[in-house]
């Protein structure tokens, strides 16, 4: 048989797969992400853009002659950073691929680049006409400079290959290319403040409404003078009290104080904080000026540490952007008509606001002042307010009302002034009112209890116990994974495992743990009698990562506690601020309920001897997306059910249970505090099918949770 005719299999290098074969695969290695090796040429190619986090992604479709007779050859995704991406010249350009994973996805066999694989490229005009004596050819390897180019078996093959490229379906140089530009273009991220949205990217135009300067972060407050109710609302004359939380979204309807200029507006929630880095914040100390209107580009809007309040981010990237500076100071030009139409709209909606806001500052002031016949007169020569403003007046003033009977609550209260919460407008509600299910009524009439609803709260609450025991394992660990990049991506005990093999075998040992704040408060209503024969109106929350990095405000991420005393000392001085003497009560009750037993107790006050109790297999990774090992039950809900988080299984992973004997009666003395509880709910395991509603061996389970809380 002749070489031209010999089948292309036949010369296909040692340990590579047809891109026909890697189709056919198997839907058990196709969901195990089996890695495959493949050579084909570029049919198609999307260029990098960036994802909705800080990745890039750039797609490769690619084909070999064992799918010569069908329309698409095999799609390869790269997450990668954009200095790594391989680059592309054109159509029929070889790429050989190295350890890529095989997956399903939406329906079609795919291909998934990861920190192992190997990427080289040759051009198609560098591809020589005859086979190589030696590896001359010019490959081009990524990301570069890691890897070895192909040897010359594999780049013989490629020649070979390419002499026959006019049986396969291989686009024009000008359909390429068109095609590659028309996925380059994407909508323009402008947008005004009110429109933004978190974990997005945006181009916005405002004007710099104040500026704070720190050695890391520059902070500038912008505002477009539209509003957004995920903003801080600054009330008039209020700067950073818990005052300036009053009144309606425009900051119209709160009484002034004695420093008129605390807040120079506008006023309400239309102003956002955003934080600049390197480059930019440089720019801004150098050139930019309060009152001056900007342009920024790419800033990332995503909530803060306080929650529930959205900020902006702009960070250097050289090697993206070339040192460019993404803040443009807007400026007149010499012809009207080449100004920036979305400029020109936004200093209107400022001429606008504070025209209104003067007519409603007087109005004030003439009432503070008891000049109630010429505010009467001058307001006659005001427009009237329509049905709109009227409804908006109402409701602000109920808000006031409700703000001033919350006001008279807390001072009764006396709450804790180290702990603040977001979301200030919400009025707090009682843990029975939060626990209660909500019932869902059907079209024919009939209804039932709803497992779980997403819903977030408010709540005065008073901290009564909490878990795990020891201070020590409020912080948890998981394997980091080569995955960690992609958004979508969450570990768990599989894949912890398969982490770990993967870094062994390697020679890198075993792969590096994560640690992150996972542990839980059992808290009641602050206005309620603590009942130590019936501790019922109570709610387990839950405290992870995020919400503990907000709630304790400590420069560091989490760590091993028992190898990190300095760490663990800052923690329990954050805690002693929550729960006062909380933690003494209940290390003094263990002692005395395991002396009993002749048992160490597990107190995070006295030296422990325990090892960390939560590894791969006993503790679900604290950011899954499915916490379908996770039970979380209300206290209230019968006897077998103790308010804690428990494995799959029934084990306790916490030791003793925090609801056992007299541990829910500890009676700390400790003051009272505002925090923000979300409900949602989970897939719990179910043995019994007649109470699988959330699949098969799944129920929904509700989940309450803290966030939105900080203790300065």
């Amino acid at each position: 048989m002749s070489t031209k005719d010999s089948s292309p299999v036949e010369h296909l290098p040692s340990g590579f797969t047809t891109i026909a074969d890697i189709k056919n695969l198997p839907n058990e290695q196709l969901m195990a992400n089996v890695a495959v090796n493949v050579v084909g040429f570029v049919k198609d190619f999307m260029p990098p853009t960036q994802t909705r986090g800080t990745s890039f992604k750039c797609t490769i479709e690619i084909i070999d002659y064992s799918v010569q007779n069908e329309s698409y050859g095999i799609q390869i995704s790269f997450f990668w950073p954009e200095e790594k991406m391989p680059t592309i010249s054109g159509p029929a350009d070889v790429v050989l691929l190295r350890n890529v994973k095989a997956q399903m996805y939406k329906g079609a066999v795919s291909l998934l680049t990861h920190w192992t694989t190997e990427c080289h490229v040759l051009a198609a005009t560098n591809i020589p006409s005859k086979p190589l004596t030696y590896p001359t050819a010019k490959w081009q390897s990524f990301p570069p400079g890691k890897f070895k180019p192909p040897n010359l078996v594999e780049t013989n093959y490629v020649i070979w290959a390419k002499s026959r490229t006019n049986e396969l379906d291989i686009p024009s140089d000008h359909e390429f290319h068109e095609k590659s530009m028309q996925s380059m273009k994407v909508k323009d991220k402008f947008s005004l403040l009110k429109d933004v949205k978190p974990e997005h990217f945006y181009n916005i135009l405002g004007q710099v409404i104040k500026v704070h300067d720190s050695i890391n972060v520059l902070s500038i407050y912008l505002s477009d003078y539209t509003p957004h109710s995920s903003f801080y609302n600054n009330a008039w004359g209020r700067e950073g009290s818990a005052e300036a939380k009053d009144g309606d979204e425009y900051g119209y309807t709160t009484s002034r104080s004695k420093d008129p200029k605390a807040w120079p507006g506008p006023f309400g929630k239309m102003s956002i904080q955003l934080n600049l880095y390197d480059e930019h914040a440089t720019y801004v100390r150098e050139y930019v000026k309060v009152k001056q209107w900007v342009l920024l580009s790419n800033v990332q809007i995503k909530y803060g540490k306080m929650g529930g309040l959205l900020e902006g981010y702009l960070r250097g990237d050289r090697q993206r952007f070339d040192g460019k500076i993404q803040v443009k100071i807007m400026e007149k030009s010499e012809n009207p008509e080449e100004n920036d139409i979305r400029w020109k709209e936004a200093v209107k909606r400022s001429h606008e606001y504070w025209k209104k806001h003067e007519a409603q500052k007087k109005a004030i002031l003439c009432e503070d002042d008891g000049l109630g016949n010429k505010r009467k007169a001058e307001n006659d020569g005001l427009p009237k307010l329509n049905s709109k403003q009227r409804r908006k007046e109402k409701r602000a003033a109920a808000e006031k009302q409700a703000a001033a009977s919350e006001a008279k609550l807390v001072e009764k209260l006396d709450l804790n002034d180290n702990v603040r919460c977001s979301f200030p407008d919400q009025v707090p509600q009682s843990l029975k009112v939060i626990a209660e299910p909500e019932k869902v009524v059907l079209p024919g009439g009939s209804s039932y209890l709803s497992p779980f609803t997403v819903r977030k709260y408010r709540a005065n609450i008073r901290i009564v116990n909490y878990a795990p025991e020891s201070i020590e394992d409020f912080s948890v660990w998981r394997r980091e994974s080569e995955y960690d990049m992609l958004s979508d991506y969450s570990g768990g005990e599989d894949t912890d495992v398969e982490e770990d093999m993967r870094s062994f075998t390697s020679g890198k040992g075993f792969a590096k743990k994560v640690w992150e704040w996972r542990f839980w408060l059992q808290v009641e209503d602050a206005s309620s009698k603590t009942n130590v024969k019936s501790p019922n109106n109570r709610l387990w929350l839950l405290v992870d990562n995020s919400a503990a990095q907000g709630l304790l405000g400590l420069d560091d991420d989490a760590a091993n506690l028992r190898k990190d005393p300095d760490l663990l000392a800052r923690l329990k001085e954050q805690l002693f601020k929550l729960w006062g003497d909380l933690e003494e009560k209940k290390s003094q009750h263990l002692r005395l309920q395991f002396k009993k037993i002749e048992m160490p107790p597990p107190s995070s006050i006295e030296s422990s001897t325990r090892s960390p109790v939560r590894g791969i297999g006993q503790q679900p990774d604290a950011d899954s997306d499915s916490e379908s090992e996770i039970l979380v039950s209300n206290p209230s809900r019968g006897k077998d059910n103790k308010g804690v988080m428990k494995e799959a299984g029934g084990a306790d992973p916490l030791g003793v249970s925090p609801n056992d004997g007299e541990l829910s009666n500890l009676l700390p003395r400790n003051k009272a505090f505002t925090c923000c509880i979300q409900q949602y709910g989970i897939k719990a395991k179910e043995d019994d099918p007649a109470k699988a509603n959330a699949g098969d061996g799944r129920r929904w389970q509700r989940v309450f949770a803290l966030f939105g809380t900080n203790i300065s």
